[in-house]
């Protein structure tokens, strides 16, 4: 099922409360990525490997995913005037929005779980 539109206050709160648990994932990645002596494929692949960062990697995603969503619905709301073209592309951002979350939560969990293709 597609995500509601989110009209006012709620919109508002679930946006702000995005922002707030956006806020320290993006710290502790950067710190996290910082200790990793050399970006390299098969460094990546252990930092993923490791249950605490695919875990909060996982929960980056998504909440990063849905901030992204709720800030273009803001966005459409305000400058798309007509109710049918507005409602179309909010319906089109609610489902790249689930589309992304997916592809980055499959994308980790193979490397996670040593998935190979």
């Amino acid at each position: 099922m597609l995500l509601k539109v989110l009209h006012g206050k709620k919109h508002w709160l679930y946006h702000r409360f995005s922002t707030i648990l956006f806020f320290p994932l993006a710290l502790w990645i950067i710190y996290s990525l910082s200790l990793i002596p050399e970006i390299t494929h098969e460094n990546m692949v252990l930092w993923i490997s490791r249950t605490p960062n695919y875990i909060l990697l996982s929960i980056l995603i998504i909440i990063s995913a849905r901030h992204f969503q709720l800030g273009i619905q803001v966005i459409l709301e305000d400058y798309i005037s007509t109710i049918k073209f507005r409602d179309f592309y909010i319906k089109l951002v609610n489902i790249i929005y689930y589309f992304l979350a997916f592809l980055g939560l499959i994308a980790i969990a193979k490397i996670y779980f040593g998935v190979q293709l």
